[in-house]
C-alpha cells in the first residue's frame, strides 16, 4: 500500500508530505483548492508524461517521491527481480520534472526509463476517474471487463500467443507466395537458358584448346615444309648432322682413353647424339601423322562460333558461362526448394490457425457462460445506487468465420446494453447512459472486479460526479467496504462519501508572500465534522447542518 507521498514544487504545491493509512482515504476541499493535484502527482509518479507547465511558478524543477509497502508475495517484487532492482519491503519511487522538459525517474535509487516506471506502476496502483468511466463506452474495454470477471487472463495469454503465431505463419506464407510468383515469371526463361548451356556441353579449357587446334590445322602445309627440311638437315644424304655427330663422338671417346679429362665432353656428345636420334624419330612420326583435315577444321570453326555467340549473349568468357550454368541450376533448384518451403509453411499455417480457432472457441465458450453472471452482478450493485429498475445485458457477437475480425483477444465482441426504466427496450450503453449512470456502473464494476491479490491501491478521482443524496451515501459505503479489502483513495465533493472515510485529508489553498499555494493536512474527528458540515451547508453553517454532519460520521463509524 501507499505509505507516504512527498511533493515539492508541483502545480500549486510548495512542499507537502502526506502519510496514508489503510482503508478508505478521502480528499476534500473547496472548489479550485487543488484536490486532484495529489492524484496528478501520483499519476506522474506512475509514469504519466510530465510537462514544464506542471512545475510551480518560480521553481526550476518539480520532485515527487513515494514510499510503497510491498507484501511478501506482491507481484511488484517479481518485476523488481526481473529488472535486477533491489527488492525490499518498502519500495521508493522518485520522479523529477525539469523546466527544460527533461524528466528523470528512480525506483529504489536505480535510474529507470519512463516506460519501466509505467510498467512498475501498473503493479501498484489503479487510477480511476471520469476518463476510466468514459472508456466503458468502448467495446474493447467492455470485453476486457468481462474477461477479467471470468478470470480468463491465462486463456487470453494463450490465445494472444496463438494469434501471433498464426499471423506470423500467414505473413510467411504470403511472402513465400510472392517470392514464388516472381520466380515463376522468370522460370521459363531460366529453363531455356539452362537447356541451351547444357546442350553446349561446355569444358573449362575448351576455347584455348580449340583455337590451338584450329591454328595447327590451318598451317599443315607450312608445318610439313618445315619438318621435312629439318629432317633433311639432320639425316639427309647431303647434310647428315646425325651421322656427323656420331662420328665426332667416336673420335672423342677414343681420345678419352688417353686422357680422362675428356670424359665430360664425351658424355655431352653422347647425350646430344641420343637426343638427336630421338628428335629425328619424333619428327618422322609427326610428319607421317601430319595431314590436312578440312572437316575437322570446319567442325572446330562451328564450335568456336557457338562458343563465341554464347559469350556475346551472356557478356562473359567460358569461365563465366560455366558459372552462369551453375547459378541457373541453383536457382531452379531453389525454385523447387521454394515449393517445398511453401508447402511446409502452409502446413504450419494450417496448424497455427487450428490452434488459434481451438483457443478462441474455448475462450468464447467461457465468455458466453459468464456474460449473464457479470450482468446480474452489475445490476445487483447499481440497484443499490439509485437505479432500482435498471436491467443490463451483455451481448456477445462472435465471428469464427471472419478472419479479418480476428484479434489477439479472440473473435468475440461484447456490447453492454441497458435499460434504466421499466417498459423501455434495452439500448447500447453508449447511446443512453448519462454521466451519473456511467459513474455508478463504473463503480459497481470496480467493486465486482477489484482483486486484492492484483492491485493493493485504488484511486478514485471524483467518480461520484452526477450523483447525490441517498445514492451518494450508498456510493460512500461501497467505497468504504472496498477499503476493507484494499487501500482506497477518493477525491470527492460529496459529504456523504467523505463521511465514510477511514482517513480524511483536506486540501486548502493559501496565499503566502504573494503566492497562491495548496497545502494538505489530515483532519481529526472535530475537524472532519466541520469539513463535512461545510460540504453540506456551504458558507453558512447552522446547528442543523453541524448535527447532520455528526450524524453522517456516526453512521459511517457504526
Amino acid at each position: 500500500m501507499l505509505l507516504n507521498l512527498q511533493v515539492r514544487d508541483f502545480a500549486l504545491i510548495d512542499a507537502v508530505s502526506v502519510d496514508f493509512a489503510a482503508g478508505l482515504t478521502v480528499l476534500t476541499g473547496e472548489t479550485g483548492a487543488g484536490k486532484s493535484i495529489l492524484v496528478d502527482a501520483i499519476a506522474l509518479l506512475l509514469g504519466d508524461k510530465g510537462h514544464a507547465e506542471d512545475i510551480r511558478h518560480g521553481a526550476e524543477q518539480a520532485e515527487i517521491s513515494a514510499e510503497y509497502g510491498l507484501g511478501p508475495e506482491h507481484p511488484a517484487r517479481q518485476w523488481l527481480r526481473e529488472q535486477e532492482i533491489e527488492d525490499e519491503d518498502v519500495c521508493l519511487l522518485r520522479r523529477i520534472i525539469q523546466r527544460n522538459g527533461r524528466s528523470r525517474a528512480f525506483i529504489n535509487g536505480r535510474s529507470v526509463t519512463n516506460g519501466q516506471l509505467k510498467a512498475f506502476g501498473e503493479t501498484l496502483v489503479e487510477l480511476l476517474g471520469q476518463p476510466a468511466h468514459q472508456s466503458l463506452l468502448q467495446p474493447e474495454r467492455q470485453l476486457f471487463l468481462l474477461d477479467r470477471f471470468a478470470g480468463l487472463e491465462s486463456t487470453l495469454s494463450t490465445v494472444a500467443d496463438r494469434y501471433r503465431q498464426w499471423r506470423q505463419a500467414a505473413q510467411r506464407c504470403a511472402a513465400l507466395q510472392e517470392q514464388q510468383g516472381r520466380q515463376h515469371e522468370q522460370e521459363d526463361w531460366q529453363r531455356f537458358l539452362l537447356a541451351e548451356l547444357e546442350a553446349a556441353d561446355l569444358q573449362t579449357d575448351e576455347w584455348e584448346d580449340l583455337r590451338a587446334e584450329e591454328q595447327r590445322l590451318g598451317a599443315v602445309d607450312k608445318l610439313r615444309e618445315n619438318i621435312l627440311t629439318a629432317l633433311a638437315r639432320l639425316d639427309g644424304e647431303d647434310t647428315a648432322a646425325g651421322r656427323s655427330l656420331a662420328e665426332a663422338q667416336r673420335h672423342v671417346s677414343a681420345a678419352r682413353a688417353h686422357d680422362p679429362r675428356l670424359a665430360e665432353c664425351d658424355e655431352l656428345l653422347n647425350s646430344a647424339l641420343i637426343q638427336t636420334e630421338e628428335a629425328i624419330t619424333g619428327l618422322r612420326a609427326y610428319a607421317t601423322d601430319l595431314e590436312a583435315d578440312p572437316e575437322r577444321l570446319e567442325s572446330i570453326a562451328q564450335r568456336l562460333q557457338l562458343l563465341q555467340d554464347l559469350q556475346r549473349k551472356h557478356h562473359c568468357d567460358i569461365a563465366g558461362l560455366l558459372a552462369k550454368l551453375s547459378a541457373l541450376r541453383q536457382e531452379l533448384q531453389a525454385s523447387e526448394d521454394l515449393d517445398a518451403m511453401r508447402s511446409a509453411a502452409e502446413h504450419e499455417l494450417a496448424q497455427a490457425r487450428a490452434a488459434y480457432v481451438e483457443g478462441c472457441a474455448a475462450l468464447s465458450g467461457t465468455r458466453q457462460q459468464q456474460q449473464d453472471a457479470l450482468a446480474q452482478a452489475v445490476v445487483a450493485q447499481i440497484q443499490q445506487l439509485g437505479m432500482p429498475h435498471a436491467a443490463i445485458e451483455l451481448r456477445l457477437n462472435s465471428h469464427p468465420e471472419a478472419e479479418k475480425q480476428w484479434r489477439d483477444t479472440g473473435w468475440d465482441q461484447v456490447e453492454i446494453w441497458i435499460t434504466a426504466n421499466p417498459g423501455h427496450p434495452a439500448q447500447p450503453l453508449a447511446k443512453v447512459a448519462s454521466g451519473g449512470e456511467l459513474s455508478r456502473i463504473g463503480l459497481a464494476l470496480q467493486v465486482i472486479l477489484a482483486a486484492p491479490e492484483r492491485i493493493d491501491t485504488l484511486i478514485f478521482d471524483e467518480v461520484d460526479v452526477g450523483i447525490g443524496g441517498a445514492v451518494a451515501e450508498r456510493v460512500g459505503r461501497l467505497l468504504r467496504r472496498l477499503g476493507v479489502r484494499q487501500q482506497v483513495l477518493c477525491v470527492t465533493h460529496l459529504a456523504q462519501v467523505a463521511a465514510q472515510g477511514h482517513q480524511h485529508l483536506r486540501v486548502e489553498k493559501q496565499v503566502m508572500n504573494g503566492q497562491t499555494l495548496s497545502a494538505v493536512r489530515a483532519l481529526n474527528h472535530t475537524e472532519r465534522q466541520q469539513e463535512i458540515a461545510r460540504m453540506l451547508g456551504g458558507i453558512e453553517i447552522s446547528d442543523a447542518v453541524t448535527q447532520a454532519a455528526a450524524a453522517l460520521l456516526a453512521g459511517a463509524e457504526s
